[in-house]
């Protein structure tokens, strides 16, 4: 089984883990998005609140998950890793719950979408954020691997 993972160098896992969680952020971002550019009056608020999640979220989550992740792939003693090996067991378990979490606000009506959306727009931006930790990991390689 294991000659049909699809493997990749270390430093390619960088920006395979940057676009994933660029995507991703953007993804986000625009679920937020279309719902904040729908309510005109709402912006300033909106934009104070995503810019404060954004702040925590980058900050204390995802800059430090992106630096540990970085590190834990430099450490492969391997060159050659499973294409899928941006995460651990743990980063994707958390993945799983924040997308199960995100859908499930979503889909019920419980929470009106101009209070989510801002969160959605600063959550997405700093996910974004920990992609471009990623792309600036991926360009000082040589120093990372050291």
């Amino acid at each position: 089984m294991k000659e049909f993972m699809p493997r990749c160098s270390k430093r390619s896992l960088f920006i395979i883990a940057a676009m994933v969680w660029m995507m991703a952020g953007t993804m986000i971002m625009k679920l937020g998005y279309e719902v904040i550019l729908s309510k005109p009056n709402c912006w300033f608020i909106s934009g104070v609140v995503a810019l404060g999640v954004f702040g925590i979220f980058f900050k204390f989550i995802f800059r430090k998950m992106a630096i540990k992740h970085q590190k834990r792939i430099a450490s492969y003693v391997k060159e050659k890793v499973c294409a899928f090996a941006f995460f651990d067991k743990k980063g994707y378990i958390i993945m799983a719950f924040m997308m199960t979490l995100g859908i499930v606000i979503r889909s019920t009506s419980f929470i009106n979408p101009i209070y989510w959306a801002p969160f959605y727009v600063g959550l997405g931006t700093a996910l974004f954020g920990g992609g471009v930790c990623f792309m600036i990991g991926w360009l000082k390689w040589n120093k990372i691997s050291e």
